[in-house]
């Protein structure tokens, strides 16, 4: 399907909605708005994250994870033993006990996704930060490259695999206090003010996608190329670099994007359908 019908979907399962309409070729802050090509946005059970034929991203295709941090994927045990001493240390330390399962849960995950990658045991796969505090492969080998790229939204965990430099990048708006009591008066003003926080927020999400793709800021975050009314589109950076930026759909408020090195021509997206292959939301 294409990027497009995929939102429509989307928004019948109760996503966020995202408007999706061509880009148009264009040049702001020294940045070439390129043609984007069609890309297929395929919903996968998470159940069948390791299907015959997926389990490495090809040229032009993006891999996505999205799930809560549950024991039910990996155990406890499981994930413990999977994880390096610093970050046993970082998750039984963590101030948030909710929060260090969250990232105990999603760096297991991530590991059981690069074992089949790789060849190897989910406790084998090596993973370090880099002076960004962004993860790498470390014993990848001489396989195709694989660049990763994990993100947090509130009870989500979302990670990306590519063979190109990725970003994934979230926002959690927080409501005011007396918005999110229903006040009227709140409640009107949210109404009239819902397509510009839209916008912003998702300016700035792209924003932060590409930054941590890139490993420095690209753009202005209040440049109109990010802006744009368009779930899907590629620009050209200075360095010859070419970006394709992607609205991810996502429950309720959450913003997410995707930041990928090449035009994408396909993203195959587990847990953003259930078993019986319908889109979900939660």
């Amino acid at each position: 399907m294409s990027v497009n019908s995929s939102i429509a979907i989307a928004a019948i399962a109760d996503e966020t909605p995202v408007p999706s309409h061509p880009s148009s070729p264009a040049r702001v802050d020294g940045a070439d708005v390129a043609v984007v090509p069609e890309l297929e946005f395929v919903p996968c059970s998470l159940a069948y994250r390791h299907a015959a034929g997926m389990v490495h991203p090809k040229d032009g295709e993006l891999l996505l994870w999205r799930f809560r941090p549950e024991w039910h994927l990996v155990s406890k045990d499981e994930a413990y033993a999977r994880l390096s001493k610093a970050e046993l240390a970082r998750v039984r330390s963590h101030p948030n006990p909710a929060l260090g399962k969250r990232f105990a849960v999603g760096r297991a995950v991530m590991r059981e996704i690069l074992a089949h990658m790789v060849g190897c045991a989910p406790g084998d796969v090596e993973l370090t930060e880099d002076e960004r505090g962004q993860l790498r492969l470390a014993n990848a080998g001489p396989r195709e490259p694989i660049e990763i790229a994990i993100a947090y939204a509130g009870i989500w965990i979302v990670i990306g695999v590519s063979t190109s430099p990725l970003g994934l990048a979230t926002r959690v708006p927080t409501l005011p206090d007396n918005a999110a009591s229903g006040h009227p008066e709140a409640t009107t003003r949210s109404r009239r003010t819902k397509a510009s926080r839209s916008i912003e927020t998702r300016s700035g999400v792209r924003h932060d996608s590409l930054t941590i793709a890139a490993g420095t800021p690209v753009l202005n975050a209040d440049a109109h190329v990010l802006r744009q009314d368009s779930a899907s589109f590629v620009i050209d950076t200075p360095g010859a670099m070419r970006w394709h930026i992607l609205d991810l759909p996502m429950p309720g408020i959450i913003s997410a994007a995707a930041a990928v090195a090449q035009p994408l021509t396909r993203v195959l997206a587990f847990g953003w359908a259930g078993r019986d292959g319908r889109t979900i939301a939660r």
